[in-house]
């Protein structure tokens, strides 16, 4: 017995397996090119990356963001502004020992400010090392008494005379650094200050 399937029907059918297998096959290329693009992108990572990690450390010695530049004018500077200060700390341990009641309170707050400062200009320009040993100067080392304390504010009144017009000199020399001059526009009020007590220590009673 025969089936007869009208051709209408027959026709449809055959549409409709048409239709399904262009579908599959639009699947497949599309999740092809989504393949090749994926393919693609993971080719490119790699390289991004390793451009990222090749890129060239700083050259040795390059100035670090936030250190100080020093000039050789600023050195200059520094180097004779450590030295002027050491003398001020070598006669300030002097007075500490052998002053009288009063001067030896002088000579420790002169020391602690000179110390601190000191300090500054190592942290400014640690190239320069630790200051030489100053030896305080024979005219006044070799004195004793009352003609030591004399001397000794002497002494005081004339290296803070110096350090004020060096420091002062510093301050606006726009040949320096601005972080040395601000050292040296910072240390000025303690420094007049310091001439201010010696003077008054040596002023009669």
């Amino acid at each position: 017995m025969r089936l007869h399937i009208p051709h209408n029907l027959m026709w449809l059918s055959l549409a409709a397996i048409a239709a399904t297998s262009g579908c599959d096959r639009g699947k497949q290329d599309a999740y092809a090119d989504r393949g090749t693009s994926a393919a693609s992108t993971v080719a490119v990572s790699p390289s991004t990356i390793a451009t990222a990690s090749t890129i060239a450390p700083a050259a040795p010695g390059a100035a670090t963001p936030g250190t100080a530049q020093l000039n050789p004018g600023d050195l200059s500077f520094l180097s004779a502004a450590a030295r002027g200060n050491e003398a001020e700390i070598a006669t300030t341990e002097l007075g500490m020992s052998r002053g009288n009641a009063k001067n030896k309170q002088l000579s420790r707050m002169l020391n602690g400010d000179h110390v601190a400062l000191r300090d500054e200009i190592t942290s400014l320009a640690p190239t320069l090392g630790t200051p030489p040993t100053v030896e305080v100067a024979k005219e006044l080392s070799d004195l004793q008494g009352e003609a030591f304390d004399a001397r000794l504010l002497a002494t005081y009144r004339e290296q803070h005379e110096a350090a004020i017009a060096m420091f002062t000199s510093a301050s606006t020399d726009t040949t320096l650094s601005e972080s040395v001059r601000l050292l040296a526009s910072d240390a000025l009020p303690k420094l007049r200050s310091h001439l201010t007590a010696v003077q008054a220590a040596g002023a009669p009673e």
